[in-house]
């Protein structure tokens, strides 16, 4: 069952469908979206990212604590910027078509 969490004043719907991947272990895939636009802006649910927590949680932008299961390499900090509506790895902007590949470069 899916989990939604609401953040930054309400403007951020965080959903994670909890997956068991061994037993014991879970993984919790975000799907990201701008409630004030109706605009996703990260998908990770279908991907073996886990969301590990949020930080540095203001009005306009939220970042995410990321690693990839099954957890062997270090994890990986995403920034939402909500008033540009975009992302960045680092200070790097991504585009969301090409978040999973900028994901799997920041590990090395």
């Amino acid at each position: 069952m899916s989990e939604t969490t609401v953040h930054c004043d309400g403007r951020v719907a965080i959903t994670v469908e909890p997956r068991e991947m061994r037993m014991s272990h879970w993984l919790y895939a975000p799907l990201v979206v701008d409630q004030q636009r109706q605009q996703v802006l990260l998908d990770l649910s279908d991907s073996l990212w886990d969301l590990i927590g949020t930080a540095d949680e203001t009005a306009s932008g939220i970042d995410l604590l990321l690693r990839k299961y099954p957890g062997d390499r270090s994890s990986v900090m995403v920034s939402v910027d909500l008033d540009g509506g975009v992302i960045r790895l680092g200070e790097r902007l991504i585009e969301s078509s090409q978040l999973l590949s900028a994901l799997e470069s920041a590990l090395g």
